[in-house]
């Protein structure tokens, strides 16, 4: 039977809340990161460290509000990329 452990360490509250506030967008909680870190460290005897977060822009944020909708064309086999294509060749002619 595994035996759960606990420690604690110091950190300044600002940096406390920043990280927290990323841990929790990801949908995790402090305790699942801590452990999914010491756990990769320990399988690979390494110190991984790119978790990239990249918030969308404006731009992004409103087309995914639009897909949400259903406010966005769908390409099918009757409407192929290359009939996209060919329509959009004409109307720049």
């Amino acid at each position: 039977m595994t035996q759960n452990a606990s420690f604690s360490f110091r950190l300044s509250e600002n940096l406390k809340q920043e990280a927290f506030n990323v841990i929790e967008n990801y949908g995790f909680t402090p305790s699942q990161v801590f452990n999914l870190f010491l756990t990769e460290i320990a399988n690979t005897k390494t110190i991984p460290v790119n978790l990239s977060y990249l918030k969308p822009n404006a731009e992004t944020l409103h087309a995914m509000q639009e897909a949400e909708n259903g406010d966005v064309d769908i390409i099918s086999e009757a409407n192929s990329g290359a009939n996209i294509m060919e329509s959009l060749l004409k109307s720049v002619k």
